[in-house]
């Protein structure tokens, strides 16, 4: 029997389907792709989801003998629950959530990337913080609960003497509205990918205050999930994805192909996004918050190879935080 705490309520809610977040499915899952079908893939478009993009748009897919169709989604919330009413079989994820216990057994099939990621606080508050500790009494948006941008970031204010349930307000906010949400006052910084930091730095509304893998180097964000039904009925298939998974990251790697990348990447049908936003991220360029000038090839990173201690790492910090 599922036992549910008040934050699994709340991460169940924000999914709007709590029949079938660590319970039964709310009716049958649909079967799988006939031979030759089509296979869609959801993805929410931010930086980390790139690979999959890549994988599209350089035709590696096709190569391998998938027809595959991209599903673009607003947020997570939706998006996870396509997945777990079978309406997808295969899947972009925050790594968090592949590995929360679900009514679908799933597999973290493929990390898309490592890094990426950045708390941006307000401008305005320059003169104020000069520390995780300064951030008591504030509103920071999170991308979602089970997102390694909520494990990290409550995992560090505690670690600097916040508690992130009662010093602060984590909100949940979709990427696309946290720079907005930033630029009218709504929130006072957030935790998130690219390339709404990257906006903020553009716009003038906020500044890094730290990149992520300043705690964590080479941690993962995103994820390619299968679900177990479909990958031990489809197993070629699934081999086919990863394997273009890791042509689209080796070329996304790649310093030569950063420009060309990012162009492609800005497309309407992927991330919608000015290449001016994204070719920084890939080189590894951005201001940090003392206003000094930063080159890090390692800002982001896709394909590497899942690590089993960042998985268990993930695991306990969903159980310590109630998410699980």
């Amino acid at each position: 029997m599922a036992i549910f705490t008040r934050r699994t309520f709340l991460g169940a809610a924000a999914l709007g389907t709590l029949g079938v977040l660590g319970g039964r499915a709310v009716g049958a899952m649909p079967a799988g792709p006939d031979a030759g079908d089509a296979l869609t893939i959801g993805y929410v478009p931010i930086a980390c989801s790139s690979p999959l993009l890549a994988a599209d748009a350089l035709g590696a897919f096709q190569r391998r003998g998938l027809n595959v169709r991209l599903r673009r989604f607003a947020g997570w919330a939706d998006l996870w629950s396509a997945y777990l009413t079978g309406q997808l079989h295969v899947t972009h994820m925050l790594s968090p959530m592949a590995v929360t216990p679900t009514s679908r057994p799933t597999t973290l099939a493929y990390t898309l990337n490592t890094n990426g990621q950045a708390i941006t606080v307000a401008s305005r508050l320059h003169s104020e913080v000069n520390g995780l500790a300064d951030l008591k009494g504030r509103v920071i948006g999170i991308p979602f609960e089970y997102s390694i941008h909520s494990l990290l970031l409550r995992d560090q204010l505690a670690a600097h003497g916040v508690d992130p349930v009662a010093d602060l307000e984590l909100r949940l906010l979709r990427p696309a509205d946290m720079v907005a949400q930033l630029e009218v006052g709504g929130i006072d910084g957030f935790i998130g990918p690219e390339p709404f930091n990257q906006r903020a730095l553009a716009t003038g509304s906020g500044r890094v205050l730290h990149m992520t893998k300043e705690f964590w180097d080479r941690h993962p964000c995103c994820a390619i999930a299968m679900g177990d039904d479909w990958r031990q009925a489809h197993p070629g298939e699934a081999l086919a994805v990863t394997d273009a998974l890791a042509e689209a990251s080796s070329f996304l790697n790649a310093p030569g192909n950063h420009t060309e990348a990012a162009d492609m990447l800005s497309r309407e049908i992927y991330l919608n996004q000015p290449a001016a936003l994204i070719s920084p991220v890939l080189q590894g360029a951005y201001r940090n918050w003392a206003g000094e000038d930063v080159i890090d090839p390692e800002r982001i990173h896709f394909g590497d190879a899942t690590d089993p201690a960042a998985t268990a790492w993930m695991r306990r910090q969903l159980t310590r935080w109630e998410l699980a």
